[in-house]
């Protein structure tokens, strides 16, 4: 079987003086990889993004995982980017297909990359859903599907 690497690499927005999940503050780019290809956060741009930061060691943030999937598998106008923090990567490629989750947009964020990802995001401190909108900024965190409905226009 081969590993995939996850690439780890990070911009300071000017305007993002602390972590990268702050309401009104641009949200920190990111690049990672899974069996689909390279995706950076920046990329999206122009697009409503529901991110994902989830672990199966935390039962609330995988259900919330699952609901994006479904949220963002059914809309025209949100696309999910989900990064997964557990241990090991064949407990995270056996959720993603016991979850039934959307393969394409699910990352598994190597351990030699956690830190740098937590000190930007917060990582596991706390699991959370961020909704960043067209232009990069953060909107909502942890948005029920009413929230994500109502501020995406």
């Amino acid at each position: 079987m081969a590993t995939l690497a996850v690439v780890m690499l990070f911009t300071s927005a000017s305007s993002n003086n602390g972590k990268g999940g702050i309401v009104g503050k641009s949200a920190g780019d990111f690049t990672i990889s899974n069996a689909d290809g390279v995706m950076s956060l920046s990329q999206l741009r122009g697009k409503y993004v529901l991110l994902t930061l989830w672990s199966s060691a935390d039962v609330v943030s995988r259900l919330d995982n699952i609901r994006c999937d479904r949220y963002a598998t059914t809309s025209e106008k949100v696309v999910q980017m989900s990064v997964n923090f557990d241990r090991s990567k064949l407990l995270f490629d056996e959720l993603v297909a016991a979850d039934s989750l959307n393969t394409s947009t699910q990352y598994y964020c190597e351990s030699q990359d956690r830190s740098i990802f937590e000190q930007k995001w917060g990582g596991n401190q706390q699991y959370n859903s961020y909704l960043i909108n067209p232009s990069g900024t953060v909107i909502a965190v942890n948005p029920s599907n009413q929230e994500i409905n109502r501020l995406v226009k």
